[in-house]
């Protein structure tokens, strides 16, 4: 039987059949309190079942949309509604001591004082980083110390990057390319040695540096934000046995967070499948006596009216076109020039870069502004040569020419991973 009414009517037949009235009333009832009911429950459950299947299946990458901007560390609220710190530690002004100091030196070979944001493009920031002479420091103990001082890309939000890459992919989210540029500006300042004049149970109170030409593009302060936060949940009840009487289900409510958030579960060993159902997380694996997750909430929603950001919120947000979910559906890509430009111009950056065209060569003819941003991916299938060099070239017209390779960067990124036939880069034009 097909359907409910199917099933009616043969019902409705057999009783016609029946002569005898009480043999009848009671086949009446028999079918309207047992199979009715079991029909229609093996029916509730089977929507349920289709519907399970369905929602794992069909995945909204949107509601993964990550958003990142620059906050001022000393007027950021850590319970803001939508954004928190990329790096939890960047929230703690460090105070240390001589002594402290010299220890961390001898065990580590330097100290991290502070982080600065550089506004510069790449290749500028390319040249800063590789002329450390150009930048001397000094130190605030009781009196003023002049100190020698050496950088380092902040590598610590790269890293963020890599770990969300991973949670992406363990609870089987496809990546989309994060749209970090200031992750990319951030840059660490170490002291190698402490002046012998200062005691060790001295408190240093201030640092600053001095960096030359550079001085006018650099930010004390400056913190990366993003919609992601970190929390820690417990499970509910006791984890459920599955039909291969090796793996369990785990039940972790999110209720107090909200169901519209979207959540990704940290790794462990014998974790096997993810999924979300209403206002609760459902991890299957061979996993027995685990109580506490860490599962990261990405956030949705937009900033409010009140929140003041000096520079730009940037997000991974694409406009699907019918011809990318056709491919992305089917893995087969629709390979035009125009689908190529709806794809660009769906991010919504054309009021900062605007796409004017590609090209394909055999060599780079030209030198390239972009960089990798998913260097952590790994390619392991196809070689980097033989391949040819697909380039794109975006006009500039956004205030912040500094972030503007970067944002080239990330574009030329999603296409790598939509064409990875090609070797993909862009250029300002």
């Amino acid at each position: 039987m097909e359907n409910l009414e199917d099933v009616k009517k043969m019902i409705q037949a057999e009783i016609s059949s029946i002569h005898s009235l009480k043999e009848k009333a009671a086949f009446k009832e028999l079918m309207e309190n047992v199979f009715l009911a079991l029909w229609e429950t093996n029916e509730q459950m089977y929507k349920e079942l289709r519907e399970r299947v369905i929602g794992e299946l069909d995945c909204d990458l949107n509601r993964y949309c990550v958003q990142v901007g620059l906050a001022e560390r000393d007027s950021f609220d850590p319970a803001h509604h939508l954004m928190a710190a990329a790096c939890e530690e960047d929230l703690v002004r460090p105070a240390f001591k001589a002594g402290e100091m010299r220890k961390i030196i001898e065990e580590q070979g330097g100290v991290r004082l502070a982080t600065v944001l550089v506004r510069c493009s790449p290749g500028e920031m390319k040249n800063f980083l590789s002329n450390p002479e150009i930048c001397t420091g000094r130190v605030k103990a009781k009196k003023e110390y002049q100190i020698p001082v050496f950088l380092e890309p902040a590598g610590r939000y790269l890293k963020r990057l890599e770990q969300l890459y991973h949670l992406f992919m363990k609870n089987g989210v496809p990546w989309q390319t994060v749209n970090a540029p200031y992750f990319f500006k951030m840059v660490d300042i170490f002291v190698r040695e402490i002046p012998a004049d200062i005691s060790d149970q001295e408190e240093i109170t201030d640092f600053g540096a001095d960096f030359s030409s550079f001085n006018s593009r650099i930010r004390f302060g400056m913190i990366p934000v993003w919609n992601i936060k970190r929390l820690e949940l417990e499970s509910m009840g006791f984890p459920v046995p599955c039909r291969d009487h090796e793996s369990y289900e785990h039940t972790i409510s999110i209720k107090d967070y909200g169901a519209e958030n979207a959540y990704l579960v940290e790794e462990k060993a014998g974790i096997q499948n993810i999924c979300q159902r209403g206002d609760r997380l459902y991890v299957t694996g061979k996993i027995v006596n685990e109580k506490r997750w860490n599962v990261y909430m990405i956030r949705s929603g937009n900033s409010m009216r009140i929140d003041r950001y000096e520079y730009p919120v940037f997000s991974n947000k694409s406009k699907s076109s019918f011809a990318e979910q056709f491919g992305r559906k089917k893995g087969q890509p629709v390979r035009t020039k125009g689908e190529l430009e709806r794809f660009v111009k769906g991010f919504g950056l054309e009021d900062q870069i605007q796409y004017q065209g590609c090209a394909l060569t055999g060599e780079w003819e030209e030198r390239q502004e972009t960089y990798p941003v998913n260097s952590f991916m790994k390619d392991e299938i196809r070689g980097q040569g033989g391949r040819k060099k697909l380039t794109l070239y975006f006009k500039p017209v956004g205030r912040e020419r500094w972030l503007l390779p970067d944002l080239a960067s990330f574009i030329t990124s999603e296409v790598q991973e939509l064409y990875p036939e090609y070797q993909c880069g862009g250029k300002l034009v």
